[in-house]
């Protein structure tokens, strides 16, 4: 699997840079899996979709708020990951940060993705602004052309 940097289609930036928050180890973080109610889910692409590369990933949440990483811990928000071909990391534990961890830690919703043909699994993830994940998750398969 071969994942290249994103460009994200929002004002916002691309990423985190300077945010070095994510240990990239998975570990257990301090304190517990933040208790957040809500959805997060791809609005596009759709289970089973095939696509070419770029991926345009258009992301919704529902019932919790999406702001920047650098906002802090607040309850009922965080931000979105893209976890490709990993699986969703589990609940109160750091999400890594390298080419299959996407973070978008500027609350983007909108990117594009670069995947190698082939099938993926795209996992989309809500974190603190520790990037401690939550149990908010959606997971859909993908074939790229």
């Amino acid at each position: 699997m071969a994942v290249v940097p994103i460009l994200v289609l929002t004002g916002c930036g691309g990423g985190d840079e300077g945010d070095d928050a994510a240990t990239g180890t998975g570990t257990e973080a301090s304190g517990s899996a933040p208790s957040a109610e809500g959805s997060v889910s791809f609005e596009s692409p759709a289970d089973g979709d095939t696509v070419s590369s770029p991926v345009t990933l258009e992301m919704v949440a529902e019932g919790v708020t999406v702001e920047p990483a650098d906002a802090g811990v607040n309850e009922g928000a965080g931000h979105l990951h893209a976890i490709v071909d990993s699986g969703c990391v589990p609940a109160g534990e750091a999400i890594p940060k390298d080419d299959s961890h996407v973070h978008f830690g500027d609350g983007s919703t909108t990117a594009e993705l670069e995947l190698e043909p082939g099938e993926h699994t795209l996992c989309l993830q809500l974190a603190d602004g520790d990037h401690v994940a939550t149990d908010i998750t959606d997971e859909i398969t993908i074939t790229v052309e």
